[in-house]
């Protein structure tokens, strides 16, 4: 699991670096498209709001990605994971993996504790 990674509100660089970890041990990216990961923002009332921003592979192994936030990923109008202002919960990353490309085949890695702070 990755370490506490504190944002501010409203701020989109840079670009996220997220390991991806399945039980505690590095995943690999080999033949994966990143096109078909999903980022999900879980706050600690468990309320979920899928993030709108891109992703980037960094390293295929050990398996690390690179998130870039939109503006509505960091901002309370448009996370609905917001509570007073700020986020403090995980995000959850998923993604549809090969050979179906499916939601047959989705790993869903460990989960990153992450806030964003009001400013």
């Amino acid at each position: 699991m990755a370490d506490y990674q504190p944002w501010y509100a409203g701020q989109t660089y840079p670009s996220w670096q997220i390991p991806l970890n399945a039980g505690g041990a590095p995943d690999n990216l080999t033949g994966i498209t990143i096109t078909n990961f999903t980022l999900i923002f879980r706050n600690l009332n468990s309320v979920d709001t899928v993030g709108g921003g891109t992703f980037t592979v960094y390293s295929t192994y050990p398996a690390v990605v690179l998130y870039k936030p939109t503006v509505n990923d960091v901002t309370a109008a448009g996370n609905g994971s917001f509570v007073s202002g700020s986020f403090t919960g995980n995000i959850i990353i998923e993604a549809l993996y090969p050979p179906s490309n499916s939601a047959t085949d989705r790993p869903i890695w460990d989960p990153v504790p992450f806030t964003i702070t009001a400013v």
